[in-house]
């Protein structure tokens, strides 16, 4: 009888179970939408999900304010700097206030923070792994830092088979960690706006428009991607490139654009806080990185029926197979990603059927009802303690 009795108290335990998700972050990208819409369909679950920031200067973050509008829960710490510590002692008062059974961490800083605030506390503790950077020797530090301390964490979400490998090649047992994929929403997508981007950027009407969207630093590949674009427009002068995106690098690739002559056909214009209206508006998606965890970018093409060509790095691989639902590259290679960029720039029949390919891949293999579900049983694993 006893026994029976303590099998239904954990029951109940994980019955409406009380999970924050804590992420740093100050705009609404991929990761940030990845934690929406998981939120937002949590909503019919057994669990109760809110979403955690940290505010500045009574600043609430931006991706906070677009979670709120779907009647989510949210909460933000107030901190006066990325590195107050004070951030800890909060975080570790609202787990015990609030009886959160699981916190979830989704970035470097809120790892360390994650990790000392449930130190005493019955709250279970998942970190997910979307991979590292190393744009500066700063962000190279916590990286580093991080790769020990995520190990602290009771359960690892990795979003690609690959980050888990990179994981398990730390030393960490393979056991402790599950893959749960990034997904996409088709339906969310669908009611996107088409930006007109030959308007918007003075552009050919029958130029073909290439776009790449990602934060300018080394690991990103953009210089790779600009010697593509320059020995790409000497066989096609119709392809016009697009390169979004703010970051140290960016500097650096407009005086590279500037010293090959690009000007007016490879474009950087900084931040676009409608990327997505952009990218829908676009004929072909390049990501040149040289590391990924599993792009959102790749994922949003996909979804926009967009053509896709990118470097097998990360998890990239899981989502394209070269030749069927779109072309994979080797990073670093300049001529290969020229070839691939000019095989769909060529042949019109080839992108449309990489756009319904890599569409029926998002439909049957990265949905969020997918990802959700194995979440929920990663928790319902933490909370029995496998």
């Amino acid at each position: 009888m006893a026994v029976s009795v303590g099998n239904e108290q954990k029951e109940k335990s994980m019955s409406d179970c009380r999970i924050i998700q804590l992420r740093a972050s100050n705009f609404y990208g991929g990761p940030e939408r990845q934690l929406h819409f998981h939120a937002r369909l949590a909503q019919n679950s057994d669990f109760r999900i809110t979403v955690c920031s940290f505010t500045e200067n009574r600043e609430i973050p931006g991706f906070v304010k677009v979670i709120e509008k779907d009647n989510i829960p949210t909460h933000t710490f107030s901190v006066q700097s990325a590195y107050d510590f004070s951030a800890v002692s909060n975080l570790k008062k609202y787990l015990k206030d609030n009886d959160i059974q699981i916190l979830c961490t989704h970035d470097y800083r809120t790892h360390m923070i994650g990790c000392l605030a449930t130190l005493g506390t019955k709250t279970k503790w998942i970190a997910f792994s979307r991979g590292w950077t190393s744009e500066n020797l700063k962000i190279k530090a916590f990286c580093t830092l991080d790769k020990v301390i995520i190990r602290f964490a009771d359960r690892i979400v990795a979003v690609s088979e690959e980050q888990k490998r990179k994981l398990v090649s730390l030393l960490i047992p393979a056991k402790k960690i599950a893959v749960a994929h990034n997904a996409i929403d088709p339906n969310f997508f669908s009611r996107v706006e088409k930006t007109d981007l030959r308007a918007k950027f003075n552009l050919p009407q029958d130029s073909i428009i290439c776009l790449a969207g990602g934060r300018f630093s080394a690991e990103k590949g953009q210089k790779v991607l600009v010697k593509a674009a320059s020995i790409a427009l000497t066989k096609n002068p119709r392809l016009r490139f697009l390169l979004f995106g703010d970051g140290p690098d960016l500097p650096v690739i407009r005086n590279l654009i500037n010293n090959l002559g690009l000007e007016n056909k490879a474009i950087c214009p900084g931040f676009e806080k409608d990327l997505l209206s952009c990218l829908r508006g676009s004929d072909i998606l390049v990501n040149p990185s040289l590391s990924e965890g599993l792009p959102n970018i790749v994922l949003e093409a996909m979804a926009f029926k967009i053509p896709v060509v990118a470097t097998a790095v990360g998890g990239v691989p899981e989502l394209i197979e070269d030749g069927l639902n779109g072309f994979l590259a080797p990073p670093k290679n300049s001529i290969n990603l020229t070839e691939k960029i000019l095989k769909l720039a060529e042949d019109e029949t080839l992108r449309h059927k990489f756009a319904q390919a890599g569409y029926d891949t998002i439909i049957q293999k990265f949905s969020f009802d997918r990802q959700s579900e194995k979440l929920y049983s990663v928790y319902r694993s933490v909370l029995k303690n496998d």
